[in-house]
Formats: structure tokens, C-alpha cells, sequence
């Protein structure tokens, strides 16, 4: 099924009829594999279809003043593109971050789905909503949240997203994010993040190894963080 873990993840929010489950699964898809760092899309082309992420995780940039700003990380389940159905000139480039593999789906064939189900409508129009919430939260962590509680605020994230698509096992996640790129999304210094991540360690609120991250403390953590996570749209880890 091309959009499994999404279908997955919106049945457990909203829920799915099964017709529209059947939609879903009717989707042509075409696979691609990306290396580490591979563009998926570039800002200011023109798309023409949309990609769903199977596997790894991909990253939404763009380059202010010769920086690499990340200004959303898309996890397995996602549409990171979906706006691009009825806005095909893309406002910024896409990466994979590790190797990932994603599923092409054309504009034409989402319309189609669309067009027969005004169900599937509002959940692909849910989507963008929630995307843009999550876009709000992060320009308040880049804004207004120190290191330690910005850092731990984008940890939460990642975890409870994660665990919307059944990918948190024992409170343990696989995460290849290096600190370079959480420098990126949060706009500190990749020493400042070298050392908040240290600071988390110290207090043992979490593990890193090997990019897995285990949550040992996560209660704690959400409250360093000031982590709610009714922005998100699903159910809580």
C-alpha cells in the first residue's frame, strides 16, 4: 500500500472509511531511493508530482546568507510536498537526511482521489494545516526558546511523530540527524548544540548512540521543553 504509514496515522486521528482506504491504495506510485543529502526536489521548480516518505527522513531547506536554514524535518508517513498539488513553483529545497526512499505520486492522481472523495479532500487539506502548526511551533523555538529547552522541544517532536507511524519500539527511536543539522533547524551553533545535547546526557533525560535516541526521561523532558503536543494533531506518546 503506497501511503500505508500515513493511512495508518490518519486512521488513528480521524479515521478512514474503507472506500477511501481503498483510494489510497489505488494510488500509482513510482519508488525512489535517495542517498544521504540526495535532493529530492530543488526551490524554483515546478512539480508536477508529490512524494510520500516510506522510509528515512527527509528535510525541508532553504540558504539565507550562505547558511543552510532546515525549517521542517518530514518523517516516514509524511507528504512533504502535498501544498505543491495547486502550488507547483516549490518555495524550497528538499533533501534526504541518510538514505531514504520515497514514493512519487503525480498531481493528476492525487486530483483524482480528491475529486471522488470529499473525505480524503479534508485530510489532505488537514495535512497542510497541520504542517504550517508545525512551522508556527518551530519560529517560536527558534525565536523565543533557549538551547536546552529548543533542543529538547524538537527531540519531543521527532519522538511523538515517530510514534504516530508505530516507529518508537521501548521508547527508542532511530534518528540520523547530526548535530550540524539540528544546528541547522534551530539556529544555534554547532558547539551550542554539542553542549545542550551533553547537558540532556548529564541529566539523563536521554541516550544518542549510534543514532538512536532513547527517551529515558520523558516526562522531564517535555517539561524542559514546555512540549504540548496538541499542535501535532494525533495521539500522544
Amino acid at each position: 500500500m503506497p501511503a500505508g504509514l500515513f493511512s495508518t496515522r490518519v486512521n488513528d486521528a480521524v479515521g478512514l472509511s474503507r472506500s477511501d482506504r481503498d483510494r489510497l491504495r489505488s494510488l500509482r506510485v513510482t519508488e525512489r531511493t535517495l542517498d544521504h543529502r540526495e535532493p529530492l526536489s530543488r526551490e524554483g521548480e515546478i512539480a508536477t508530482q508529490c512524494a510520500i516518505v516510506h522510509d528515512g527522513f527527509l528535510a525541508s531547506y532553504k540558504i539565507a546568507s550562505d547558511r543552510e536554514q532546515i525549517i521542517a524535518f518530514h518523517v516516514p508517513g509524511d507528504f512533504p510536498d502535498l501544498q505543491a498539488v495547486y502550488a507547483p513553483v516549490l518555495d524550497r529545497g528538499i533533501i534526504s537526511i541518510g538514505p531514504a526512499r520515497v514514493g512519487l505520486i503525480s498531481h493528476s492522481e492525487l486530483k483524482r482521489v480528491i475529486s471522488a472523495s470529499p473525505n480524503l479532500a479534508g485530510i489532505f487539506w488537514r495535512e497542510t494545516i497541520i504542517e504550517t502548526t508545525i512551522l508556527r511551533e518551530w519560529i517560536c523555538n527558534i525565536a523565543a526558546r533557549d538551547a536546552l529547552a529548543s533542543i529538547s522541544h524538537l527531540i519531543c517532536e521527532l519522538a511523538s511523530r515517530l510514534d504516530a507511524v508505530g516507529l518508537v519500539k521501548d521508547d527508542s527511536f532511530h534518528l540520523p540527524l547530526t548535530q550540524q543539522d539540528l544546528a541547522n533547524a534551530s539556529g544555534f551553533s554547532v558547539v551550542h548544540v554539542n553542549r545542550t545535547l551533553q547537558e540532556l546526557r548529564r541529566r539523563r533525560l536521554l541516550s544518542w548512540e549510534s543514532r538512536t535516541v532513547t527517551l529515558m526521561d520523558f516526562a522531564e523532558l517535555k517539561r524542559i521543553a514546555e512540549f504540548e503536543p496538541a499542535y501535532l494533531q494525533s495521539r500522544p506518546l
